[in-house]
C-alpha cells in the first residue's frame, strides 16, 4: 500500500514539516498540518498552522539517498543529457500520473528511470533562491 503524506513549510519558521493537512475553517483552504513527531519517549502530535501554497503530495518514490520525492520538489536526474537544467516534480491531471516538468509542456515520464538510482532531490519550487 502505497504512503500517504504531504509536507509544507509552517507559517512560523518557514521549516518544512510532513504531516496531513487540514482546513482550520471546514471548506477552505488547507492551512493545518497534523505532525507525528517523534522523540526519545515516543510519538507527540503537533499541529502548525502553514502555508497553503506550499502544499506538496508525496509521491509513493524515494531518490538515490532515500529522499522522499514530494510534487513540486526539484531533483538532478543522474546522467542527464541536459546538466545543471532543474527538473520539478508535477502532477498532470489530464494523465492521472507524477511526471517531471522540464517546461514548455515537455513532460519526462517518470516511469522511464529507477528514481533510487537516477534522481537526487535538491530543492523545492517554493524555496527561494539564495
Amino acid at each position: 500500500m502505497r504512503e500517504i503524506l504531504f509536507k509544507a513549510k509552517r507559517m512560523d519558521t518557514g521549516e518544512w514539516v510532513a504531516g496531513f493537512p487540514f482546513p482550520s475553517i471546514p471548506g477552505k483552504e488547507l492551512n493545518r498540518m497534523t505532525v507525528f513527531e517523534q522523540y526519545s519517549g515516543g510519538t507527540v502530535v503537533n499541529t502548525y498552522k502553514i502555508d497553503p501554497s506550499t502544499v506538496c503530495q508525496y509521491i509513493g518514490l524515494k531518490d538515490k539517498n532515500g529522499v522522499k520525492i514530494f510534487e513540486g520538489d526539484i531533483i538532478s536526474i543522474i546522467g542527464s543529457k541536459k546538466p545543471g537544467i532543474p527538473d520539478a516534480v508535477k502532477y498532470l491531471s489530464e494523465q492521472c500520473q507524477f511526471v517531471i516538468d522540464r517546461g514548455a509542456y515537455n513532460p519526462i515520464w517518470m516511469n522511464d528511470f529507477t528514481p533510487e538510482k537516477d534522481f537526487e532531490v535538491i530543492g523545492n519550487i517554493h524555496e527561494k533562491e539564495e
